[in-house]
């Protein structure tokens, strides 16, 4: 679709104006690899609208290994806080790939730095998926310390999500297991 970027980048872009690109277009081919280029061409502080189409696509699992990977060598131009934050949610939706985890790493434990406690909540959303690996267990294990301190409500509820999700996951393990749990 060669018109995304030109529609992406329009003066005015409501979330609506989002949803009416994402039904007319989200089905076709290539709309994933338009949606990340556009992405890369658009100013930080627009680059959430691409970003938000793929997290789109991320809900309707039709985001590949390939095309994650792809968004994974842009993220740290995401600086903006709305990118930071489509971002979060689109790989709270899809994990991280063990292929990206390397570069996705660091840029989420940035965003969990963030003042706004939104870009945290769905920053440590993501982080928890990497404690399958030994590397990450620890420092993820001392940012949820850190999380379960915060007062934020947006961090609280995502934790209680995260708990639930996990009990839903795995009925009979306890949730100690991702630190979620509090002290018993």
């Amino acid at each position: 679709m060669n018109n995304l970027l030109s529609l992406l980048s329009k003066d005015d872009v409501k979330v609506a104006h989002l949803e009416r690109i994402y039904a007319a277009h989200g089905a076709n081919h290539g709309f994933a690899g338009d949606a990340i280029s556009a992405m890369r061409q658009l100013d930080s502080d627009l680059a959430w609208r691409a970003i938000w189409l793929l997290k789109r696509l991320a809900g309707d699992c039709r985001l590949s290994v390939a095309e994650l990977d792809r968004l994974t060598q842009w993220a740290e131009e995401m600086t903006h806080w709305a990118a930071r934050l489509n971002l979060c949610q689109l790989f709270a939706t899809t994990g991280c790939p063990e292929s990206t985890r390397e570069v996705m790493f660091p840029y989420l434990v940035e965003c969990f730095a963030n003042r706004r406690p939104m870009i945290r909540a769905w920053a440590i959303s993501v982080l928890v998926g990497f404690q399958t690996e030994v590397r990450y267990r620890k420092p993820v294990q001392a940012m949820l310390r850190q999380a379960r301190a915060d007062s934020a409500a947006s961090i609280q509820a995502r934790l209680r999500r995260l708990q639930l999700k996990k009990i839903a996951n795995a009925p009979n393990k306890r949730t100690r297991a991702w630190g979620l749990a509090g002290p018993s």
